[in-house]
């Protein structure tokens, strides 16, 4: 079962998911479709809304969790994991770099949110938020409406990273993403 959202509604549907092995390695993977990030039920523009509606809107993890169909712990876990997953400072740089006439860093959320797990993760949206935008800004096609979704899916794209909430790749290296841009060009 996979939850993804249409501009504000959440849609689960069933999607049988092929697995495959290396016949050299005997390695098996499962093979996601374009557009599904591997190893969540809930997409990326599901935990984004659900983090912002906590981190920006001051909603309890409870409200949020109603509105995307999940519990209150899981939306807890995924504020957690944005306020760990990338330095809001390096986000905006690297937005900077690859548009400079955009205004990257203008309408930062103040950090007023309850809890400094709350605050960091507003940040964290923020920057992603500009990121994303200069990404599709310089033609990257990109089927994720917000900045979280589209520039970890073209993390996935671009390196096959995959950042998941239990092991995988922890934090984010928008360097990495730089290298990327400049080999794009």
């Amino acid at each position: 079962m996979v939850a993804g959202a249409i501009v504000g509604l959440v849609e689960r549907w069933e999607l049988p998911l092929a697995r495959a092995k290396c016949s050299r390695c005997r390695h098996a993977f499962t093979c996601y479709p374009p557009g599904i990030y591997p190893r969540r039920q809930y997409q990326l523009d599901v935990v984004a809304e659900a983090a912002a509606a906590v981190s920006l809107g001051g909603e309890s993890a409870a409200e949020a969790a109603c509105a995307a169909g999940a519990s209150a712990t899981s939306v807890r876990r995924w504020v957690s994991w944005l306020a760990q997953l990338a330095r809001p400072g390096e986000l905006l740089a690297l937005a900077a770099r690859l548009d400079p006439d955009a205004p990257a860093g203008a309408g930062l959320p103040a950090p007023s949110a309850p809890s400094p797990s709350s605050r960091s993760a507003a940040l964290v949206l923020a920057g992603l938020e500009h990121l994303g935008a200069a990404l599709v800004r310089h033609g990257v096609a990109l089927v994720d409406r917000t900045g979280l979704g589209r520039v970890l899916s073209w993390q996935h794209q671009a390196h096959g990273d995959v950042y998941g909430l239990v092991g995988g790749l922890c934090q984010l290296s928008p360097a990495m993403a730089l290298g990327t841009w400049a080999g794009d060009s």
